[in-house]
């Protein structure tokens, strides 16, 4: 059985789509929780590390020790070959361990939106699949050096490829027990953003099926440069 490392804030854990497709493909998961203080294993120790989302800004001087603990992880883990999924702050933080700069963004990404993929740049073959995908976020990110870009939106990029790293900004994984969440712990976007809690986790649930399917279709090309059928509905 291989295994898959997932980072996230404690009481924020659950990859979702993307974790219930991973058992489909026999990994087993574990969690390292950001704010933990015991030593982390080495990154050579899994067979793929997804990096989830947080609340934090990479940016954050309160939080600078945890991301730089982080950030050094995910290079060595990219320097070993190993597999990195990298989602919305994930995404920043891969950009920002590889060589690229994080900042607010403009303006605010959130609810279901389309992204653009770039038509001549390919995962394995595919383009990125242009949604509407999740968005929860107002931050954005620069390239690091020989990344490719995948895909993007106005706010900035949206997907990237660099060596074993895959970062997405958008979030493949959401549930409407997530999205249910993190609307509840930080209403102040949804606000901003002139949406409700119960419009915004109906609509999560209206694409469960597009999305489950979707997100399968994105890890395997990630993960094996095909798209497989086992574990997709």
């Amino acid at each position: 059985m291989a295994t898959a490392l997932v980072i996230a804030n404690r009481g924020d854990d659950d990859p979702g789509l993307v974790g219930e497709h991973l058992a489909t493909r026999d990994y087993h998961l574990s969690t390292l929780t950001r704010e933990a203080g015991e030593p982390w294993p080495a990154p050579d120790d899994t067979d793929l590390v997804v990096v989830l989302g947080s609340e934090w800004s990479v940016y954050w001087d309160s939080v600078q020790a945890q991301v730089e603990r982080e950030c050094s992880f995910v290079a060595a883990a990219v320097e070993a070959d190993v597999p990195v999924l990298g989602i919305c702050f994930g995404a920043q933080l891969v950009a920002a361990a590889l060589g690229g700069t994080v900042t607010p963004a403009d303006h605010l990404e959130l609810g279901w939106l389309d992204i653009e993929p770039l038509a001549d740049v390919l995962l394995n073959d595919v383009t990125i699949e242009p949604g509407p995908w999740f968005q929860w976020h107002g931050d954005t990110f620069t390239l690091p050096p020989d990344a490719q870009l995948l895909a993007r939106s106005d706010a900035g990029p949206q997907a990237f490829r660099l060596g074993s790293a895959l970062a997405l900004q958008f979030h493949p994984e959401v549930t409407p027990g997530i999205v249910s969440r993190w609307a509840a712990s930080d209403p102040g976007p949804l606000e901003q953003a002139g949406l409700d809690a119960a419009t915004i986790v109906a609509r999560t649930a209206s694409e469960q099926a597009r999305v489950r399917a979707a997100t399968a279709r994105l890890v395997d090309r990630f993960l094996y440069g095909e798209v497989a059928t086992r574990g997709t509905r």
